[in-house]
């Protein structure tokens, strides 16, 4: 995987929220790097993330502390659905784009394709149900935001963390490493989100 695609996949990941977990999702303690336990597929284009991502670095540490700016993720994955044509003239989610920009890469016979066409669907519908909040945010943050600092709606972050990883935890069983700490992995997410595992 690219450096930078598989940094911004990972604080992408990490940055889902874990609200509603399980109290049982408490950190694992890991020695084993859970990418290391099945390797996705690419399933966006190498050089526009790497563009969106010099465009809105990611501030780990910003992120991590909790800081009253907003989280960079928001702005560099609106910009990955805008540049991908995900996002339409009004920004609204074309549905067919956002199907054919995660799938398209893919070939017809990858055991990839019915797991990733899955997590678009339930990753949409989630969304579809918080768009209320989403519209609030943006409402929210334009109010407390400084003239002329860009607004991104949390829209775009949330379907590029869901998609990526409900596809990551939705792995086809025959493409998983079966180590023990992997094992302890997949175990997890049975019940909790792939955030849990980096808190």
């Amino acid at each position: 995987m690219n450096p930078i695609v598989g940094k911004v996949f990972l604080v992408l990941c990490g940055s889902l929220l874990v609200a509603g977990a399980p109290n049982t999702c408490g950190k694992l303690d890991l020695k084993t790097d859970p990418f290391t336990c099945c390797t996705i597929p690419k399933l966006l284009d190498v050089t526009i993330v790497s563009s969106c991502f010099e465009k809105f670095p990611i501030d780990k540490d910003a992120a991590d502390k909790g800081a009253a700016s907003m989280p960079k993720t928001e702005c560099m994955s609106e910009c990955i659905l805008n540049s991908t044509g995900i996002y339409n003239r009004r920004g609204d989610v074309d549905e067919k784009k956002l199907n054919s920009v995660f799938t398209d890469s893919l070939p017809a016979n990858s055991p990839w394709l019915n797991v990733v066409r899955k997590a678009i669907k339930e990753c949409t519908a989630k969304a579809d149900k918080k768009d209320k909040e989403f519209q609030k945010d943006v409402a929210d943050q334009k109010k407390t935001t400084p003239k002329g600092t860009q607004v991104c709606n949390p829209e775009a972050s949330f379907l590029v963390d869901c998609i990526h990883t409900t596809v990551f935890s939705d792995c086809p069983t025959n493409l998983r490493s079966t180590s023990t700490e992997c094992d302890a992995i997949w175990n997890f997410l049975k019940n909790c989100p792939f955030s849990a595992l980096r808190q």
